[in-house]
């Protein structure tokens, strides 16, 4: 067995302190201890020391790998970056000038650039490359989550304030940029994570909490924000969000192996029962939510009508390409493809071949 390397084996710790900061940092909030004024520099300065720790953390990361992955750090460091810049100028509005951050500030220009510079950073994956029945139906379940994720936004932040926005000022078009930026970003890592197989997936497993995390904490501020509910003249404990979200992608850059796993189109295409339920979990919880909207008279709009047809439509056409898989090469007498389904409910062949090698009892 392959010796994990020093950081690899120190990852629950550093989940536990990443952990136990956040809940410091939420608690002191939510307590006010000290005071509203020093809640308001604890909250000030944890975010963009926390953002600060996930770019030191790329950093590192990037000086561990070549090629692609070398690439894929160092834009997720820029990014990163960006965010510390964003976080920066946020606390000196609100701590050194001791006024309301303006909408549109120059804090939104470094928060609105480390979006296309983390999808890039993405798209740069060696993951989210390859081809083939796999790589459809990963593109797919990315798709398929950020519908469902942009539907729930859509229905319970997105659409109400779309409708009471103002999109013809600056403002308006920058509150609703962030939860359909985060969207893109769900979709980018979810492609990647659906293309990487072994050790490495818990980097990408961390990267995707932390981007949804920030995902839900953009959709609720750009709510609160409009309703008048967040003032950045005060801590507020939604900013606790955001230093999870940082601190999310610091362990993703701390838990990444030098030793990337190759992706999943260079292996056999045969998908377990986890991938082919996990994507369908946020459609689930998609459709609960607007059944419940449905059910309280609230309604739902053409547009959240419009992607839940169309979340339905990516399901069907996923599931069928689950199925040519099934179908692939060896699959497609009638016993292959019932064995491949065995293989596909149960979890692998082995429970099969244990069956056909021991024979029946007696």
């Amino acid at each position: 067995m392959m010796e994990l390397a020093p950081h690899r084996r120190s990852f629950p710790l550093a989940a536990g302190l990443a952990t136990l900061a956040t809940a410091v940092v939420a608690a002191w909030i939510e307590l006010g201890l000290g005071g509203a004024g020093t809640a308001l520099w604890i909250d000030d300065l944890a975010t963009p020391l926390a953002a600060a720790t996930a770019c030191v953390a790329c950093l590192r990361a990037r000086a561990r790998h070549g090629g692609r992955m070398r690439l894929f750090w160092t834009l997720l460091s820029c990014a990163t970056a960006c965010w510390t810049a964003a976080e920066v100028t946020w606390g000196v509005y609100a701590l050194l000038l001791e006024r309301e951050v303006p909408s549109p500030s120059w804090a939104d220009v470094g928060y609105l650039a480390a979006i296309p510079l983390t999808v890039a950073a993405l798209l740069a994956h060696p993951a989210v490359r390859g081809s083939g029945p796999r790589k459809a139906r990963a593109t797919f379940d990315g798709a398929i989550v950020a519908t469902a994720l942009l539907f729930l936004s859509w229905t319970l932040v997105l659409g109400p304030l779309w409708r009471g926005t103002d999109l013809s000022a600056a403002a308006g078009v920058v509150t609703v940029a962030y939860p359909f930026g985060d969207v893109v970003l769900v979709f980018c890592v979810v492609l990647a994570l659906r293309g990487m197989t072994g050790a490495d997936r818990l980097s990408l497993w961390c990267l995707l909490a932390g981007l949804l995390t920030m995902a839900l904490s953009d959709s609720a501020y750009a709510y609160l924000a409009e309703t008048g509910a967040y003032a950045s003249g005060s801590a507020h404990l939604l900013d606790a969000g955001w230093v999870a979200a940082y601190l999310g992608i610091a362990l993703a850059a701390f838990a990444s192996s030098a030793t990337v796993a190759l992706p999943i189109g260079t292996e056999p295409s045969r998908p377990s029962l986890a991938s082919l339920v996990a994507p369908l979990l946020p459609v689930l919880l998609a459709l609960s939510v607007a059944a419940v909207q449905v059910e309280l008279g609230h309604r739902l709009g053409r547009a959240a009508w419009l992607m839940a047809f169309g979340l339905i439509a990516l399901v069907l056409v996923r599931q069928t390409l689950a199925v040519l898989e099934l179908l692939g090469p060896g699959g497609r007498s009638g016993a292959g493809l019932a064995e491949r389904f065995t293989e596909a409910a149960v979890g692998g062949a082995a429970v099969v071949d244990r069956a056909t090698t021991v024979g029946p009892r007696g």
